[in-house]
């Protein structure tokens, strides 16, 4: 998407960025579904308790799914666009670290390694802005703040007696 811009392809990214609002969407669903498949029939990763891994990756894809939303919405103020969207690629990027890094070898602090790893990720746009622009844009306070807030609520809300309830409900057995 930014190549088609950069090139000024704006229709072609137009079209682009049509279909992709759609796959995000369909995104959503599908990590949804397949974050309660994985609890349910306990295809969870060796290094994440079950309510960790299910409120992580929803928590995650609904950040996501949010942020695309805000994305497309400030389509004509593109200094917010861009900025938003990345940090809607940002948020998802668990899922694809989970399977690059070498997480079993972390054991319980496979967590906080991916939180370090992502918050890297979110925070390396924010740095470039400071360097370039000499300041940050506000663009940035919403999507990192999103991504780190998503984060941090992970731990809390994971052990909270509604996640324990719906884990019940998810995984009778």
């Amino acid at each position: 998407q930014p190549a088609f811009v950069a090139r000024g392809s704006l229709k072609l990214h137009r079209q682009v960025g049509m279909f992709g609002a759609v796959l995000a969407g369909a995104m959503v669903a599908m990590g949804l579904a397949a974050t309660f498949y994985a609890v349910r029939y306990h295809r969870v990763p060796s290094f994440f308790p079950p309510t960790i891994f299910l409120v992580m990756n929803a928590i995650g894809i609904l950040v996501f799914g949010g942020l695309v939303a805000a994305g497309v919405a400030l389509r004509r103020r593109s200094e917010w666009h861009k900025r938003v969207m990345l940090c809607a690629t940002v948020s998802i990027l668990g899922p694809g670290l989970g399977r690059l890094l070498p997480m079993d070898s972390f054991g319980k602090a496979a967590p906080l390694v991916m939180f370090g790893v992502i918050a890297l990720f979110a925070f390396a746009g924010p740095v470039i802005d400071l360097i370039v622009r000499r300041r940050i844009h506000p663009a940035y306070l919403w999507g990192v703040g999103a991504i780190l807030l998503s984060e941090i609520l992970i731990g809390p809300l994971a052990f909270a007696p509604p996640t324990l309830a719906l884990l019940k409900i998810i995984r009778p057995s």
